[in-house]
């Protein structure tokens, strides 16, 4: 069953509106916007921090037909929603920088070893960017990262208050931050680096989460039309979409 058919048949709609994980947002706006219209799907994606897309459909303020999440709790939170969910794929947490960062020979001298990540992160004027902890799994997960690798006392030192407005940015605006050189280094997720082409280098040893870091699927009971929803949802899970994802950094469960 291709998505294109299941839409031809199903209703007249073209469109498949998806809510996502703003970490998908290069994939999801570039290759797979792409591969839909030629199947002649109009995909309306809109990326944000995970839980704050779910508060807006809890809201009823957004009715998607399909929403990615990271954090499988933002899902089970909308509770009788959700027609179907998979968790499929994780990522791990670490810092990144385009290569035009004015800090990016120093990041580089971590990946030669010649310095270490925690001194590299505390050189002075240094401009770091993470997520809003209020807002974005990955905000909550970088807290907690740098807390197991650093301990609560250096976590503050590099932080300073958890939502810190030198430091904090919307998901959907990090990565621009980083391109624009507004940002040094940010905290982000490995498929977000693959994705866009930076250097990346994951917390050490558990501080990745690379046990923990995974996005779910939801079809949701709302979907104007769930047949294309579900046709959508089989592209990403195993068709070529999955294969889009895989090539930009996501790990595939099963």
């Amino acid at each position: 069953m291709t998505l294109a058919g299941t839409i031809g048949t199903a209703s007249a709609a073209q469109t498949v509106k998806v809510l996502y994980a703003g970490s998908l947002v290069t994939p999801m706006e570039g290759p797979i916007k792409t591969a839909l219209r030629t199947q002649g799907i109009d995909f309306q994606g809109e990326p944000g921090g995970s839980k704050e897309l779910a508060n807006l459909i809890r809201a009823g303020l957004r009715s998607p037909d399909v929403f990615i999440s990271v954090d499988p709790k933002n899902v089970a939170e909308l509770g009788g929603r959700v027609a179907s969910q998979t968790t499929f794929a994780g990522t791990s947490l670490g810092v990144a920088w385009a290569p035009h960062s004015r800090f990016a020979s120093l990041f580089e001298s971590v990946l030669a070893r010649s310095t270490t990540l925690r001194l590299a992160l505390g050189r002075p004027g240094l401009m770091i960017g993470r997520t809003d902890p209020q807002l974005d799994p990955k905000g909550v997960y970088t807290i907690e990262g740098v807390t197991r690798w650093l301990g609560s006392q250096g976590e503050q030192r590099l932080f300073g208050a958890p939502e810190n407005p030198s430091q904090i940015f919307p998901e959907q605006d990090l990565l621009a931050r980083i391109d624009t050189g507004q940002v040094d280094v940010g905290f982000v997720y490995r498929t977000e680096a693959v994705a866009r082409g930076y250097q990346f280098i994951p917390l050490p040893g558990a501080a990745a989460l690379t046990d923990r870091i995974t996005y779910t699927l939801a079809v949701m009971k709302s979907a104007s039309d769930p047949a294309a929803a579900q046709a959508f949802a089989e592209f990403i899970l195993t068709g070529e979409g999955r294969r889009i994802l895989e090539r930009a950094g996501l790990e595939y469960r099963s």
